[in-house]
């Protein structure tokens, strides 16, 4: 259901990106907001299971398969949708995961 309501934050992203470019966007900004979405759930039961303990919900976190650091989600890209240099923050958030 997440998916499905990220698509309507997609068209945002048009008025900064080129119209023949779109797509391509488009399609990394949805594995971008699966990856996150996935990284907040286990985040989350992390959370859940050791309440305050920041130690060990990083100690568990650092043992999936990908990290996302806070400039790395799709959270982070979508409120910075307006800079003229969102393909180079992609870029970045792509090669930290």
């Amino acid at each position: 259901m997440r998916l499905i309501r990220s698509l309507g934050r997609l068209r945002y992203f048009r008025g900064v990106v080129d119209p023949a470019e779109y797509k391509n966007y488009v399609l990394v900004m949805l594995f971008l907001k699966y990856l996150s979405d996935v990284w907040k759930d286990k985040l989350d039961a992390a959370r859940k299971e050791f309440g305050r303990n920041e130690e060990r919900i990083n100690r568990r976190m650092s043992r999936e398969r990908f990290r996302l650091s806070d400039n790395c989600t799709f959270d982070y890209l979508y409120a910075r949708r307006s800079e003229p240099n969102i393909g180079e923050l992609i870029n970045i958030a792509l090669e930290h995961i």
